[in-house]
């Protein structure tokens, strides 16, 4: 009970502080994001990746949805094929090229769908579009990358412009975090302090100062 009076002290302090920079000088009201089971990689990655995108939203950038749009267009269109399939109203044998169609449609589909996913999002959480004095990200926008190892501790953040997609690209900008030093004990993010990583990645690539990875402890 002391370790979780102490972490939620903590997390006061951290409000308390950040509300009092703020310059409207409004509490910040976000939702804590917590960990509901901290020996599950998933829910960590996906919090960290949830973490990344509020922050380089919150700095002004605007999110591009071309790619989960086509994603989502695909899914629907391999749903869609199953479940003519399933339903389509005559009975077999006399629908047999139909379920041909379909299953042949569907398997295509589904893999166009693994491949666009391999290829095109490469594990990218979020595009954004060019942003007018943004530096590196004027001309094509933030391609965003959260990556963290099976049984790892560190989850490295990836910057690169939307058109290269590549982390050796001289404008790419990268860090590599290990998430106890951003999470309490009873798993609630300490998320002003990543975010403050974050912002700082996203400034060093709009000033074109990326092209070298930094280790964050």
């Amino acid at each position: 009970m002391g370790g979780k009076a102490a972490a939620a002290k903590a997390r006061g302090v951290v409000r308390a502080a950040a509300a009092a920079n703020n310059e409207g000088g409004n509490e910040d009201d976000r939702p804590y994001l917590q960990v509901q089971n901290t020996g599950d990689i998933g829910q960590i990655k996906r919090v960290f990746d949830e973490c990344v995108v509020s922050a380089v939203l919150d700095m002004g950038h605007e999110e591009l949805h071309t790619v989960t749009n086509v994603k989502i267009g695909l899914g629907m269109i391999t749903c869609a094929l199953a479940l003519l399939a399933q339903f389509y109203p005559v009975k077999f044998p006399a629908n047999y090229n139909v379920l041909v169609l379909c299953v042949a449609s569907y398997c295509g589909f589904n893999t166009l769908l693994q491949l666009y996913i391999t290829y095109v999002e490469k594990g990218i959480v979020l595009f954004t579009k060019p942003k007018a004095g943004g530096g590196g990200a004027t001309s094509s926008g933030l391609a965003v990358r959260c990556r963290m190892g099976r049984f790892s501790e560190d989850v490295t953040i990836t910057l690169m412009r939307g058109d290269a997609q590549d982390v050796t690209h001289a404008a790419a900008a990268e860090t590599t975090v290990n998430v106890c030093e951003y999470m309490y004990t009873d798993g609630v993010m300490a998320e002003d302090k990543f975010r403050a990583v974050v912002e700082d990645l996203v400034t060093e690539f709009e000033s074109g100062k990326g092209g070298a990875s930094r280790k964050t402890r």
